[in-house]
């Protein structure tokens, strides 16, 4: 009998993920030989990553650009292999430049730290580079103007797993409307061999201290997941 029909429905879909994903990395290691891989190694994302900011610090794509004070852009190691991303900047990050600098960011530093997960493991940006006045919810138009650059960050660092924090950045890269009590801690296949792994956004843990013991779990998760 094959192993697939003894599991349990999450557990099957945990193990025909495994395989796929052990498939997808067998043939890049192919292409790799091969001198195949679009891929280059010559490639420098810390270098492309730079050049990307610098062309897009003007940005018009969408009204909020009359109200920032900075482009958020990212922040974290070009070289990493989890990539964090939020909702929009805040206050505290419209003033200084940088993703998760306010009280949110001290929260999440403070579980990744528990999670075992280091600095340079981690990347850290935002579906939207500026600020939503009042930090009301962004608009369509603001998604649709932005959207591109989050994914452009995507390809440049090839995480191996994105984290999403909260309910909006996971609906905006799943293109679903469940809500993230019912998607967090749940991998999924993002694209080819990325891994996602939505999560509650560390603001919401402020407010509901209770759910910072489900943020620290799934942080975990992604340090197993990043581990092999």
């Amino acid at each position: 009998m094959p192993i697939h029909s003894r599991l349990r429905p999450e557990e099957k879909q945990g193990e025909i993920l495994r395989e796929y994903l052990n498939i997808v990395r067998s043939f890049r290691q192919y292409l790799d030989k091969r001198g195949l891989n679009q891929r280059s190694k010559d490639e420098d994302p810390e270098r492309r990553l730079k050049e990307f900011h610098s062309s897009i610090l003007t940005c018009r794509g969408c009204s909020l650009y009359r109200t920032r004070t900075h482009l958020v852009f990212g922040r974290g190691n070009s070289g990493a292999k989890i990539m964090l991303v939020g909702e929009a900047p805040g206050r505290e990050e419209d003033l200084e430049g940088r993703p998760f600098v306010g009280a949110a960011g001290k929260l999440l530093a403070q579980e990744l730290a528990r999670a075992g997960l280091r600095n340079e493991d981690i990347y850290i940006a935002n579906v939207l580079k500026c600020r939503p006045p009042g930090n009301r919810d962004p608009l369509p138009e603001e998604i649709e103007a932005c959207l591109p650059y989050l994914k452009r960050q995507i390809g440049i660092l090839h995480p191996r797993i994105i984290c999403s924090l909260g309910k909006f950045a996971t609906q905006v890269l799943l293109s679903t409307q469940q809500g993230i009590t019912s998607l967090r801690g749940k991998p999924q296949l993002y694209e080819e061999d990325i891994i996602i792994i939505p999560t509650l956004h560390p603001a919401a843990c402020i407010y509901n201290p209770s759910w910072g013991n489900l943020l620290l779990r799934d942080l975990e998760l992604v340090k197993r997941k990043l581990s092999g």
